[in-house]
This record gives structure tokens, sequence and C-alpha cells, in this order.
């Protein structure tokens, strides 16, 4: 993952390695449910997660 923030497959990759679902990482970031989460990991016109939440997520759940 060189390009920052990542890909909606590169967060779902980096998701499934970490073993964290939309729920985990929504609570993570205080965010009210995993459906955020859901837009930016969807396959079909993907919404780019926001750096500083890519941040946040890297830094409470490391590399």
């Amino acid at each position: 993952m060189k390009k920052y923030p990542p890909t909606a497959k590169e967060l779902r990759q980096w998701m499934d390695k970490k073993n964290l679902s939309n729920k985990d990482v929504a609570k993570a970031l205080h965010l009210s449910d995993g459906r955020v989460v859901r837009f930016w990991t969807q396959k079909e016109e993907p919404r780019q997660i926001p750096y500083p939440s890519w941040y946040t997520l890297r830094h409470k759940f490391g590399k």
C-alpha cells in the first residue's frame, strides 16, 4: 500500500488481515454504524476514506 489513503480494495484487504469488521472500524472512528465504512470498501463506485480516518485506524490497529 503505497498510496495514501488506500483504495477500497486495499482497505478491505487490510481489514481482513487485521480481522476487523465494518462495525469495528466504525467504533474505532466513533462513527454511528458501519454504513460509512461499507461505502469506503464497496466494489462499485467506492468513496475514498478520508486521510484523518485512515491515519487514526493505522495508529489504533498498526500497520
